[in-house]
């Protein structure tokens, strides 16, 4: 018997709405480059390549790393590092935490769904560059600037 899918249009559009958020601060950054929304697209789609396929390497990174004193010493040396840039940059890091924080929702919801893994990082992928760019252009539109 073949069950429809529930499509999660609520957490994708809080999703979509926290990249069109970033697409707009992107924007407003006074060094216009295109580096910086290809760095943008880039991490974009790591992150959703990250929360669809990274538990397994994860756990296999996670029990390499400690299974000795001098590499548990080296990832509590980097951990501390990240911490004190966490602190340092607290306002980029919210942003990434807001845009993680949105795309783990969206990839536990599709995976309630039972969508596979290449359907919901094509999901993933394309609602945050599409977020992207419709931030951009909204910037764009409502400033009279051209794209």
């Amino acid at each position: 018997m073949l069950t429809a899918k529930k499509f999660p249009w609520v957490s994708l559009l809080l999703l979509l709405v926290s990249y069109t958020v970033l697409g707009w601060l992107l924007y407003t950054i006074p060094y216009e480059h295109w580096a910086i929304w290809l760095v943008a697209g880039v991490v974009a789609l790591l992150i959703s390549g990250a929360l669809t396929s990274a538990l397994p390497i994860v756990k296999d990174i996670v029990g390499f790393t400690l299974k000795s004193d001098s590499r548990a010493f080296i990832i509590v040396t980097i951990a501390a590092f990240l911490t004190v840039l966490v602190v340092t940059w607290f306002n980029a890091f919210a942003h990434v935490l807001i845009l993680m924080s949105a795309e783990s929702l969206a990839r536990l919801e599709l995976q309630t769904a039972r969508f596979n893994q290449w359907q919901a990082f094509s999901i993933l992928s394309l609602v945050s560059l599409v977020g992207l760019g419709i931030g951009g252009l909204a910037h764009s539109l409502v400033h009279n600037r051209p794209f």
